[in-house]
């Protein structure tokens, strides 16, 4: 159990690479010029705020399910609600109190908690 949540929760701190890669993208077609170097500022920047997800999991995400498993009452959505209610705190308490990087942030934190749990219906799918 303790092996499956470990990986589990190194699956989900790809969603910051993820996020940053996929607003690279978009902002670098977007503009006229500087496309790669708009590309890498938003990747770096993804990057940089991993911190709020990495939060997000120790404080909510984790504890929620450990918590939910224990009362065999697994529910997905209510480990991508804490997903997203860890980031949108965890952001807010460090300085984006309103606009895009709150809700990139958030939305960073729900995909961090659903790759969290596709690594954990991966680890027992192998398993069984």
């Amino acid at each position: 159990m303790k092996h499956t949540l470990a990986k589990a929760v190194l699956y989900s701190l790809l969603a910051p690479v993820l996020i940053g890669v996929v607003l690279g993208i978009y902002y670098a077609l977007g503009a006229q010029q500087n496309g790669a170097q708009l590309f890498f500022a938003v990747l770096l920047s993804a990057i940089a705020n991993a911190h709020i997800l990495g939060l997000a999991m120790a404080v909510f995400v984790v504890p929620g399910y450990l918590l939910m498993y224990k009362y065999n009452k697994v529910h997905y959505s209510g480990v991508l609600t804490l997903g997203l209610l860890g980031g949108a705190l965890f952001s807010y308490a460090f300085g984006a109190q309103a606009g895009f990087l709150l809700v990139v942030n958030a939305l960073m934190a729900a995909l961090g908690s659903g790759l969290f749990l596709f690594a954990l219906r991966r680890g027992s799918a192998r398993e069984a």
